[in-house]
């Protein structure tokens, strides 16, 4: 019963530690992967920890679109901004969206966030709108 007990603690103590500090991020280009452009399909697109392509963590995706040839080629990948050139408050710091006519690049620091926003409601909401709508009846 001991074990049993010294077990379920290791893992519970064990899901309070993240395993990579780097950032997860979206990797693909629209003119080679359409599902990377707009509208957006995360199921078919590869994610790629960050910190794998630098000896320096980086904080930051990017998502970029830019209206090239006739049409809107986006990218989405790793922010190429390590800790040596900018540090890691720098990088959350710059977070957000930059215009150039129609042209945008975006900048974000948490996993995946260089996806498409989501309109799911999950189901915490549900919940709550239900309750609410039984109050008032």
């Amino acid at each position: 019963m001991a074990s049993l007990a010294a077990l379920l603690s290791v893992l519970t103590i064990s899901l309070l530690f993240r395993l990579g500090d780097g950032i997860r991020c979206y990797v693909c280009r629209s003119d080679e992967l359409p599902d990377c452009g707009d509208p957006f399909n995360p199921g078919r697109v590869p994610s790629s920890e960050c910190d794998n392509f630098f000896t320096q963590q980086t904080f930051t995706c990017f998502k970029a679109t830019q209206y090239a040839a006739g049409q809107y080629v986006t990218v989405r990948g790793c922010a190429p901004f390590t800790t040596d050139v900018f540090p890691g408050g720098m990088q959350k710091g710059m977070v957000g969206s930059y215009w150039k006519g129609v042209n945008v690049m975006s900048l974000c620091d948490f996993p995946n966030c260089n996806g498409a926003i989501s309109n799911k409601v999950g189901w915490l909401g549900c919940f709550m709108l239900t309750v609410a709508l039984f109050r008032l009846f």
